[in-house]
């Protein structure tokens, strides 16, 4: 009788935490696209990329807690949706960051004008997309997903553990950051990546974490900022590259340079940081969470008497 007491106390719990994130996540995303649809900016767009993406990450834990095999139409939808997005912030993100680099490295400014050639195709396309979006379809899959969730977590099976997702993307993580090399940038742009959505699947359970530290989600996104200036320069190197295929005038020799030495900064900052990495989860669903863990009590280092 106690057994059932707690599988029904620990169903409820579930229940509040994933049918909570997955109602928020899904009333954010339909707001957001609403703004875009009538005052598309760049803040709009980056609010429904991000929106986007916390919506895919519990489409994703979603599909685990349901046990489903089949790839989520909704899934398909949304991702299709930010792609186009995606290239469009990033290309506004360059712009931005171009009018810093320029203190440093004036020929960079050549690289403008092919930023906002680029911008306006990616701008007609994102506003187009975010007009056509079937926002009724989306809404009809994530009801039949979000029953099918209720109906798993409601009475959920014996050893049910509700980080279990977070634990896969963690490992995954943890997986990639040991393969990565310094000079392999495409290896570290894949750590960066797998912990995007580690990220996003802490989010959804992070209310039933116990005594999470304050910090900790800036500590998240310091590190992700940290990884993620080593596929900034690598970009920018292949813009560059690109431009001086495109334009027999632009000399492209500072601004590889320039931006050469912005990568190796990255990567350093990445070595430096990268053992921050453990500190984030657990390694394993038996071991506790680093910030319970309790750390082994420092010994005094006698003093020497003064003869």
């Amino acid at each position: 009788m106690m057994e059932a007491n707690r599988t029904e106390a620990g169903g409820t719990e579930a229940r509040q935490v994933f049918l909570g994130a997955f109602d928020q996540r899904r009333e954010v995303f339909i707001a957001r696209l609403k703004t875009c649809r009538d005052d598309f900016s760049e803040a709009a767009v980056h609010d429904v990329r991000v929106a986007s993406r916390r919506l895919i990450a519990f489409v994703e834990v979603a599909q685990l807690l349901t046990g489903s095999e089949q790839p989520s139409r909704a899934r398909r939808q949304l991702k299709d949706l930010i792609d186009g997005f995606d290239a469009l912030r990033d290309t506004q993100a360059m712009q931005a960051r171009l009018d810093d680099h320029a203190r440093e490295e004036p020929t960079i400014l050549a690289l403008r004008e092919r930023l906002l050639t680029q911008e306006q195709e990616l701008l007609r396309k994102a506003r187009r997309d975010a007009r056509t979006f079937d926002t009724r379809k989306l809404k009809d899959r994530l009801k039949r997903l979000r029953a099918q969730v209720d109906k798993s977590v409601a009475k959920p099976a014996p050893g049910f553990d509700p980080f279990a997702s977070v634990d896969e993307a963690f490992a995954r993580v943890c997986r990639l950051d040991v393969a990565a090399r310094p000079e392999d940038t495409a290896g570290i742009h894949r750590v960066r990546l797998a912990f995007k959505k580690f990220r996003y699947r802490f989010e959804i359970v992070h209310t039933a974490l116990p005594a999470l530290p304050a910090d900790y989600p800036a500590r998240l996104h310091t590190y992700q900022t940290i990884v993620g200036r080593v596929q900034d320069a690598e970009t920018f190197l292949a813009l560059t590259r690109e431009c001086a295929a495109q334009d027999e005038t632009f000399d492209p020799a500072p601004a590889l340079a320039f931006y050469t030495r912005l990568r190796a900064e990255a990567i350093d900052d990445w070595l430096a940081n990268r053992r921050a990495l453990a500190a984030f989860w657990r390694p394993a669903p038996d071991k506790p969470f680093p910030w319970l863990a309790r750390r082994p009590r420092r010994r005094s280092t006698p003093r020497s008497t003064p003869q």
